[in-house]
């Protein structure tokens, strides 16, 4: 036995849906909500995603002697250098202008090395 169609139901949502009122703009409301979380919800977390990355990475200080990355140590976990050292060193014109930095240009003919 099939069920008929309750018409009478898919009118009265109908007009709900349809009549300016208190639940049609409920509904569409609630609507747009799903459709901006759907839409800028992955935009919004993969901006989180990169602000946390390079937040992540500015932290980072490789240790001179064996190479591992850490964070927040004064020693390398993996060898025990010394790694305070080792990050001011590793950027010596850190506080020099760039109109002031001097750069080596070695000159060599390589034409008669073939």
């Amino acid at each position: 036995m099939q069920r008929p169609i309750p018409w009478l139901w898919i009118t009265v949502i109908g007009l709900l849906l349809l009549a300016p009122g208190f639940t049609a703009r409920v509904f569409f409301d609630v609507l747009e909500g799903f459709a901006l979380l759907l839409v800028f919800g992955p935009l919004v977390l993969a901006g989180a995603g990169f602000l946390a990355w390079q937040w992540f990475r500015r932290r980072l200080i490789t240790c001179p002697a064996c190479g591992m990355p850490s964070i927040g140590a004064a020693t390398c976990p993996a060898c025990g250098a010394a790694l305070i050292a080792a990050d001011d060193r590793s950027n010596p014109t850190a506080d020099q202008p760039a109109s002031s930095a001097v750069i080596d240009v070695e000159v060599r003919d390589v034409s008669g090395e073939l």
